[in-house]
């Protein structure tokens, strides 16, 4: 069937009536019987405009921006982004340098923790080492440690008895 009136042409002219209705206006029912969408979206019975097409009521919108603006805005922007990086480096450098300090702080703490306990410490004789442990109260068999290796940061350090 030949198409008898034009469709839309400029943007946001209005067509009367229900437009979910096309019975409600003749001009409606000749688009409705137009055919299937190709978006098969059946509710939209006249042809719709892009949005980038739409002219706005208030002209200060429609207006194209100068070339200086746009260089202003463009510029802005880069400042913007250029500041986000420099602050992500930041707290990523922060984060980084706290990682560190805790495991100095961590491995300092095992040297004198092992430095103290290797001044005090007693050792014991193997011959005898299960009478020894039999006479000993509960609080001294706590205070029995082993040392070893620590792999990750390769000092010796004092661990509990049974510690894996």
């Amino acid at each position: 069937m030949p198409r008898t009136i034009e469709p839309v042409a400029t943007p946001n002219q209005h067509l009367a009536g229900n437009i979910l209705d096309p019975q409600s206006d003749p001009a409606l029912a000749l688009h409705a019987s137009k055919g299937r969408n190709a978006s098969g979206r059946s509710w939209k019975m006249r042809p719709q405009k892009r949005a980038s097409s739409l002219v706005s009521k208030n002209s200060a919108n429609a207006r194209s921006k100068s070339w200086a603006s746009k260089q202003a805005q463009r510029s802005l922007t880069k400042e913007i982004k250029s500041a986000q990086a420099e602050m992500m480096q930041a707290r990523i450098e922060e984060k980084r340098q706290k990682r560190e300090r805790r495991l100095e702080n961590e491995r300092r703490r095992m040297e004198n923790e092992y430095n103290h306990a290797k001044s005090g410490m007693q050792t014991l004789n193997v011959k005898r080492l299960g009478n020894t442990m039999k006479s000993m109260n509960k609080k001294q068999l706590r205070q029995i440690k082993k040392s070893r290796m620590n792999t990750k940061t390769g000092v010796v350090e004092f661990v509990g008895a049974y510690a894996k």
